[in-house]
């Protein structure tokens, strides 16, 4: 949450314009959302890996 608030005040304060504000905030959200999903698949996928091999 505070990395999108940051974001946020971070490019209005450079562009002055809230439609770039939302798209900015959006894809900043989503990138988070992408990255949480592929960091619990890895330990998902690490997990796994060690069950096997123990």
């Amino acid at each position: 949450m505070l990395v999108l608030c940051s974001t946020a005040l971070s490019v209005y304060f450079a562009s002055h314009s809230i439609r770039t504000v939302a798209v900015t905030t959006l894809t900043c959200s989503l990138l988070l959302q992408v990255a949480y999903f592929a960091s619990v698949l890895f330990l998902i996928w690490r997990s796994s890996c060690a069950s096997r091999a123990g």
